[in-house]
This record gives structure tokens, C-alpha cells and sequence, in this order.
């Protein structure tokens, strides 16, 4: 059996197609909001890398005391900032605030926080255990 021209292309196409599809990392983001009201406000963009399993997250965050030294948290099995049952928290980074009272950074966590995208997971903002900041993350 021979196939047209134009099918065996379609079926090149569909194939590449899939294959880029399979090793597309997955991704998620996060809104993140103030808690009580600290004025604390950004965003959270994670992605999975396919080979090594590590989340790459990049921060951008807003309305923190210069000088300040926060936590930025993500709690696995939880939607709603830390509760919930089996709770399970990665810690991202520590980071200092800059003289404006932001920060942005990027991290990779361990794949530890891979099943943060299946069991639901949000991230925080915190100082110690005090939550000042927080969203939940969206699969996207």
C-alpha cells in the first residue's frame, strides 16, 4: 500500500507533534495574596523538568518590609495554604526583601514537590511559621 504525499506529511507532523507533547514539562502558577492583612501580594510560575524531576520556580513578589527575611513555602496536599490533611511542606528558599520591598528570584526544589501538580499544593510566603502570603497552585 503506498500513502499520498500529503497523508505520510500528516502523519510526520502528528508524530513530532506527539513526541513534543510527551517531553513538554508541566507547568503550574500561583497568585499569591496577603494574609491578614501584611500587604503581601505576587506570583509563582513552576515548572517540572522531564528529565531531572526538579520544579524550577521563579517568584515575584511585592509589599515586604525592606530588610526583611521570609520563606517561601509550598505545601503538598493542600489547596488552601497549609491545611489540610498530610500536609507535606517544601521549603523553596529563604530570601531577604530589597530596599523597595520586593523580591524576585528563581529556585529548583528536589522532586520531592513533584506530585504538587496531581494532590493539589499551594505556596506561601512566610516569616517563621507565620503565613503573611499565599495562593494556590494551578496546573496549567
Amino acid at each position: 500500500m503506498r500513502l499520498t504525499p500529503v497523508l505520510s506529511v500528516a502523519l510526520a507532523a502528528l508524530f513530532v507533534a506527539s513526541i513534543a507533547f510527551a517531553a513538554k514539562p508541566q507547568s503550574a502558577n500561583a497568585v499569591i495574596s496577603e494574609l491578614g492583612a501584611s500587604g503581601i501580594s505576587g506570583s509563582a510560575d513552576l515548572r517540572i523538568d522531564p528529565q531531572s524531576g526538579n520544579v524550577r520556580v521563579h517568584e515575584s513578589l511585592s509589599g515586604l518590609t525592606p530588610g526583611a527575611q521570609y520563606s517561601s513555602v509550598i505545601y503538598l496536599n493542600s489547596s488552601t495554604c497549609g491545611a489540610g490533611v498530610n500536609v507535606v511542606p517544601v521549603e523553596v528558599m529563604t530570601f531577604t526583601a530589597n530596599p523597595a520591598g520586593k523580591a524576585t528570584f528563581n529556585a529548583i526544589v528536589p522532586p520531592a514537590a513533584v506530585p504538587l501538580f496531581d494532590g493539589g499544593a499551594s505556596i506561601s510566603v512566610q516569616q517563621s511559621t507565620t503565613l503573611l502570603g499565599c495562593g494556590t497552585v494551578i496546573a496549567q
